[in-house]
């Protein structure tokens, strides 16, 4: 090959960097799922739909998806399986999720006893924990019906599940949002920030 058609070691240098730079800008990208998780009543589902709706992503509850599947709600489950065949099933829908690219998923609150499970979002999504205190979601699970059994309740009492539940969530966490004094609104605005990071 002449030596006027043969690559400089610059010109091979350049190309080599456009092409690392190029894989990192993907790789940055490749999260383009997200994992909303919370205590029951924390809004997942709510701002969930909300931001799928903004971005013309996809939007799947694990609540709507196991009911849709089994034809049994959470409650249901929880009364006649018991807690572990619940969180077999949170396990194993979750599995077979297809976290391509634009999607919202909201897990029921217990898919953290699920490491399997949350090991994939954790890999395949952000997750963003909408963080409540303890006394708002003693107040808002007051207020109104709440759409599924939540395992652990009835045997740790709502202090202890928060607790433990806190810790889990925090230990997966890509972001936090403090979601308490938040309209609806700006959680949303917060939710659609940090998927833009």
């Amino acid at each position: 090959m002449p030596l006027s058609r043969r690559e400089s070691a610059s010109e091979m240098f350049l190309k080599k960097a456009r092409l690392e730079h190029y894989l990192i800008i993907k790789m940055k990208n490749i999260h383009n799922a997200i994992t909303l998780i919370g205590m029951p009543t924390s809004g997942k589902s709510t701002i969930g739909k909300l931001v799928a709706d903004k971005l013309g992503w996809d939007f799947t509850d694990l609540d709507d998806l196991i009911k849709e599947k089994t034809g049994k709600s959470y409650d249901e489950i929880l009364e006649q399986g018991g807690e572990k065949e619940l969180l077999d099933m949170e396990n194993r829908f979750t599995l077979e999720l297809d976290f391509g690219k634009g999607l919202i998923f909201s897990p029921g609150g217990s898919l953290i006893y699920s490491v399997e499970a949350m090991e994939k979002a954790a890999r395949e999504t952000k997750i963003i924990y909408i963080e409540l205190p303890l006394k708002e979601i003693e107040i808002r699970l007051g207020l109104r019906p709440i759409k599924g059994g939540i395992v652990g309740l009835k045997e740790k009492g709502l202090k202890k599940l928060f607790e433990e539940r806190d810790v889990a969530y925090r230990k997966f966490a890509d972001y936090i949002i403090k979601a308490d004094n938040l309209s609806e609104e700006e959680l949303v605005i917060k939710v659609l920030e940090l998927i833009n990071q």
